[in-house]
């Protein structure tokens, strides 16, 4: 027993996680973290894209404003709040 685990071991110093005998000759985990890599990589790019988008932007422009106007006190709570979810509901 001991000795199979030496071996296995030794093994996968030379390639680990493909040992036939020692591993089945399975990638196992190993092909999880590539995957796992791009999916987040992919995620990450697709987000900044979606909150540079000029839609995005110009919602953001216009509830900045909304809350410059209802901080001067050109605005009160419900109109406020009124502007934002319509402005949140056209998108």
């Amino acid at each position: 027993m001991l000795a199979h685990v030496a071996s296995c071991s030794a093994y996968a110093v030379d390639q680990p996680g493909w040992g036939p005998g020692c591993w089945d000759g399975s990638p196992g985990w190993w092909l999880v973290f590539p995957i796992a890599f791009w999916v987040i990589v992919l995620s990450v790019l697709g987000y900044v894209l979606y909150r540079r988008s000029p839609k995005q932007s110009a919602r953001a422009a216009a509830e900045r404003t909304l809350a410059e106007r209802y901080a001067r006190g050109e605005i009160d709570t419900d109109e406020l709040l009124e502007r934002r979810n319509a402005l949140r509901d056209a998108s």
